[in-house]
């Protein structure tokens, strides 16, 4: 049998042979990079929902616990003692101490939507050398030790749940501003927000009123809440504070706050 002719190549098929071209694989490289990026724009969203949904979870374990904690202390609420600023902690007497035996599990004190620096993981201490223990407060409307009411009328203070009108209302459990003097805090001070103009940005800088959604200083920021009757709930500023005379925290006046303002519950939870 006659031997076979050697095979030629030509440049062009050669070329083929070795594979992408240099300009190829950057295209292919480029194509990618805007793909990742398009899905990753798409999860964020989904992602940011499941957030604000195990947050939802954690704060109903708080209510849970706390309502287990007043059927034990004849109705009266638990209490702050992590002050803001640099004064020294009390963490024993805080809620997050003394609701640890109330939860049945571990308490969920570190919110998945929390992005502060000022936990002792983070490093990051703040003024005191005091780090972040939670990431939610006290409506201290409730409080015994930072009641509006202690220094001037010890007899209007708001503790146990006999003397709040409107548990439903009612915001018990809030989330804390992730950086500045609340950071460290366990409770906000619902007294200084003043008029419905200053208050977004006043409760801002004690609460994180924007973790949900919208801009931190707007009554369209949106964060999640738990109400004294243990229900919780994704709402705007302005669905929780109007003034000082119409809002959810204080109870003189939160049993009136759905008759007076429209600004039904947003994703109400059970």
């Amino acid at each position: 049998m006659a031997p076979s002719s050697p095979r030629f190549f030509s440049p062009r098929t050669s070329r083929r042979a070795r594979g992408f071209s240099l300009v190829e694989l950057l295209v292919v490289l480029a194509v990618v990079a805007v793909l990742v990026g398009l899905v990753s724009t798409a999860i964020a969203p989904v992602r940011r929902a499941a957030k604000a949904t195990a947050d939802l979870a954690n704060l109903r374990q708080l209510a849970i616990a706390s309502a287990n904690y007043a059927t034990d202390h004849r109705g009266l609420f638990v209490d702050a003692r992590l002050p803001h600023g640099s004064i020294p902690l009390d963490g024993e007497a805080s809620f997050v101490t003394t609701l640890a035996d109330y939860a049945g599990s571990p308490l969920a004190l570190r919110s998945p939507l929390d992005r502060s620096r000022h936990w002792k993981e983070e490093g990051e201490p703040l003024p005191g050398n005091r780090y972040r223990l939670t990431s939610y407060g006290l409506n201290n409307h409730l409080c015994r030790e930072f009641s509006p009411w202690g220094a001037i009328d010890p007899a209007r203070i708001t503790d146990r749940l006999s003397l709040v009108p409107a548990p439903a209302g009612t915001v018990h459990f809030l989330l804390m501003a992730e950086s500045g003097e609340f950071a460290a805090a366990d409770h906000v001070h619902v007294e200084e927000w003043g008029s419905a103009e200053q208050a977004p940005a006043v409760a801002s800088g004690q609460c994180a009123t924007a973790l949900v959604g919208g801009s931190p200083a707007s009554p369209g920021a949106r964060s999640n809440y738990a109400f004294l009757d243990g229900h919780v709930a994704t709402l705007s500023f302005a669905a929780v504070y109007r003034d000082a005379d119409l809002n959810r925290f204080d109870p003189s006046c939160s049993g009136a706050f759905d008759l007076l303002v429209a600004a039904p519950p947003e994703n109400p939870q059970p």
